[in-house]
């Protein structure tokens, strides 16, 4: 029989601090992610290693290589029926993990996680 914990509500105040960052340098960078961008999620995902947030940690891990790969963050995140947000993949992205213990982000993660590892896959 399989256990599960239940998670720890996360109240740490680095995290918002890093995504507040990150999104205000990804508009200085005219909406691109730069390679200093790129260390700053890897010291979010430690945030979330310390967190036990594997998810988490995952998608992050995915975002960084994807935008290394391909220079951006281009994959779809909503499906053709929905209305497409109003800013942009990045952004969302970043709202998405600002935010993690709402139910909803971790259902949007897991599935970006899906997609972000197909994404990666198809190339190898």
């Amino acid at each position: 029989m399989r256990t599960f914990r239940k998670e720890k509500k996360i109240d740490d105040p680095r995290i918002k601090e890093y995504c507040t960052q990150l999104k205000a340098a990804f508009h200085r960078n005219d909406q691109t992610v730069s390679d200093d961008m790129i260390e700053e999620m890897k010291a979010l995902r430690e945030i979330f290693i310390g967190h036990e947030r594997p998810t988490i940690v995952k998608s992050i891990r995915l975002t960084y290589e994807h935008i290394q790969r391909y220079g951006d963050f281009s994959v779809r995140y909503w499906d053709e029926d929905e209305e497409q947000p109003d800013v942009s993949g990045y952004e969302y992205y970043i709202d998405l993990i600002a935010n993690p213990n709402n139910k909803y982000n971790k259902d949007e993660i897991k599935e970006l996680n899906i997609r972000l590892k197909a994404s990666l896959e198809e190339d190898e």
